[in-house]
């Protein structure tokens, strides 16, 4: 039987073959990821711009389920600050998605500014997409404005001080992130250079739960290009 890396049974005359090299599958200015996300805005404004009844779409009245996103009475506007949270997101595409929101979190339970974090790019996909290229940068600063203020860069005063650098335990509460407060009295900045998992599921202020949801469900868009390609292939 023929060796499958290439190789013969007997005989000189076998040839070995160099595994084949992936090809470039897009070569536009929009990267792969964002052509992968594409697909799946496609598939979603299908589903979202179909001109059909509610009841006939989801078939249910989804058991008296709603959103959660709308802040409680008691909820305030962000305070002022000097601290400042720079974050590499880590992991695929949902992971940073939820890492991000995360992040929106803690920055609001720490009172600091955050800057728009960094994506991925050390990982499987090797992809040099920064966050304006996937996501919508103005809305997402725009909607989250009552929550937490968000800034495309540091302070040009801030690019060169030193910066404390942070990896927070998995799955922590609010009490934890009081405690981590203390790294801004040294540090004007501190980096997070992992964002996956970094706050607990359950037992968090009903408003920080929120926020999290607003973050994910609201803020989080797609760019336009990603948003004009999903809509060409969903109606072409």
């Amino acid at each position: 039987m023929a060796n499958p890396r290439g190789g013969g049974g007997g005989g000189g005359g076998a040839r070995h073959h160099l595994p084949l090299r992936p090809r470039r599958l897009l070569r536009s200015p929009i990267s792969r990821c964002a052509g992968l996300l594409a697909a799946s805005a496609a598939l979603l404004l299908v589903l979202s711009l179909r001109q059909e009844p509610n009841e006939q779409l989801w078939g249910s009245d989804g058991y008296g389920s709603h959103a959660c996103v709308t802040p409680t009475s008691r909820y305030m506007a962000p305070k002022g600050s000097e601290r400042y949270m720079t974050v590499r997101s880590n992991g695929g595409l949902n992971q940073m998605r939820t890492g991000i929101c995360d992040m929106v979190a803690v920055a609001r339970l720490v009172n600091a500014t955050l800057v728009i974090p960094q994506l991925d790019k050390r990982s499987f996909w090797q992809d040099t997409s920064t966050f304006k290229d996937i996501f919508n940068e103005p809305r997402f600063i725009k909607v989250l404005e009552g929550d937490v203020s968000i800034v495309n860069d540091l302070p040009q005063s801030l690019q060169s001080v030193p910066r404390a650098r942070k990896h927070f335990t998995s799955w922590s509460g609010a009490s934890y992130y009081e405690e981590v407060k203390q790294l801004w009295k040294d540090h004007k900045v501190v980096h997070i250079p992992k964002s996956d998992s970094r706050l607990a599921n359950n037992g968090l202020p009903i408003d920080i739960q929120r926020l999290r949801c607003r973050c994910l469900y609201q803020a989080l868009r797609f760019s336009d290009p990603i948003e004009n390609l999903g809509k060409a292939w969903a109606f072409s």
